[in-house]
């Protein structure tokens, strides 16, 4: 599943937008748009990327967390990646999970809490390398 997230993110970052045609087939638009490499994992993956397209979620005018708007500014949601809205976790699983893949920090965290704290030394988590070992 954590490819079919990957691959939508990667389509979402460059502005093709993924929609499910009943009962199997993947509509991905604009197709000019569509990296050529990503080809063949798109075809690979279809059974995962339609699995998670088709996780059922709670219908936002339900959800108690984001009063029904399906976009939290809350902790919880945005993780404090960011000051705007975020899809919520709570009735937006699935464009959540492409959101934190697309916003995945790609430098050490440690690194940069230690420069704005002006601390100097090695770094404990990276060892100066700007990546954790947790960041893959």
């Amino acid at each position: 599943m954590n490819q079919a997230f990957a691959i939508l993110a990667a389509l979402e970052g460059v502005g093709v937008t993924v929609r499910v045609i009943p009962p199997d087939t993947l509509r991905l638009e604009p197709a000019s748009k569509i990296p050529p490499e990503l080809l063949p994992r798109i075809r690979q993956a279809k059974p995962e990327i339609l699995a998670a397209l088709a996780r059922p979620s709670v219908e936002p005018a339900e959800c108690r967390h984001c009063d029904g708007k399906g976009e939290c500014d809350c902790p919880a949601c945005n993780l404090r990646r960011t000051d705007k809205p975020v899809p919520c976790l709570m009735c937006h699983p699935t464009e959540r999970q492409v959101w934190l893949a697309a916003t995945r920090p790609r430098e050490c965290w440690f690194c940069e809490e230690r420069r704005l704290h002006g601390e100097s030394g090695p770094c404990a988590a990276c060892a100066d390398s700007g990546k954790a070992p947790w960041i893959q």
